[in-house]
């Protein structure tokens, strides 16, 4: 039987830089969708904003940034994967909970705690299009260009930061489920 790899944890980005990156990101995205802004809490009509959150990891990002966001919105959440208990992705993406909001002619901001290869989300913005919505964002907290597949075609509309080929965890990120509930986001490294 082979044994597991050692690894340690060196700090990344603290909780404090991640509430920094989320509050510029949603800065970001009120002035974008200023028009939208409703200052009476009621909301007479349907929100013209899907908020869509890619599961698990997008759990703690998207509460973070989310309640910093003056916009009417509708969350919806998805569930992909592509990783099982590796550090690379597979290349094959399963949907695990597709979308269950009606998007056509809605604005939607897909919100990831990470972007790397881009497969996933390649795959995931073209199902969504063939839904007809008015446009398709991204915002990650982490943006992997360096990790970036030939093959997809995603750039992220909103980053926090770009990093390069470094294996993170923490604050929803993961290693085969373990690591997600850990405020700060660290570096796997191999021992």
């Amino acid at each position: 039987m082979a044994k597991e790899k050692d690894y340690k944890l060196e700090v990344f980005l603290s909780r404090k830089e991640i509430e920094v990156l989320c509050k510029d990101l949603a800065d970001q995205i009120n002035a974008d969708y200023s028009e939208y802004i409703n200052k009476d809490l009621l909301q007479e009509e349907d929100p013209k904003i899907i908020a869509l959150c890619i599961l698990k990891g997008g759990l703690f990002f998207v509460a973070d940034i989310l309640r910093q966001i003056k916009i009417p919105f509708v969350i919806d959440f998805v569930k992909l994967s592509s990783y099982g208990k590796d550090t690379r992705s597979s290349g094959t993406v399963t949907i695990l909970q597709d979308i269950s909001t009606d998007i056509k002619g809605k604005h939607i901001i897909i919100f990831d705690e990470i972007v790397d290869s881009g497969r996933t989300l390649s795959f995931y913005i073209e199902r969504l299009r063939a839904a007809e919505p008015k446009s398709i964002r991204v915002c990650t907290l982490i943006d992997k260009k360096a990790c970036r597949s030939p093959e997809s075609n995603v750039s992220a509309d909103y980053v926090g930061i770009d990093a390069g080929e470094e294996f993170l965890v923490g604050y929803g990120l993961d290693f085969g489920e373990r690591y997600r509930n850990l405020p700060d986001i660290y570096q796997l490294i191999e021992k």
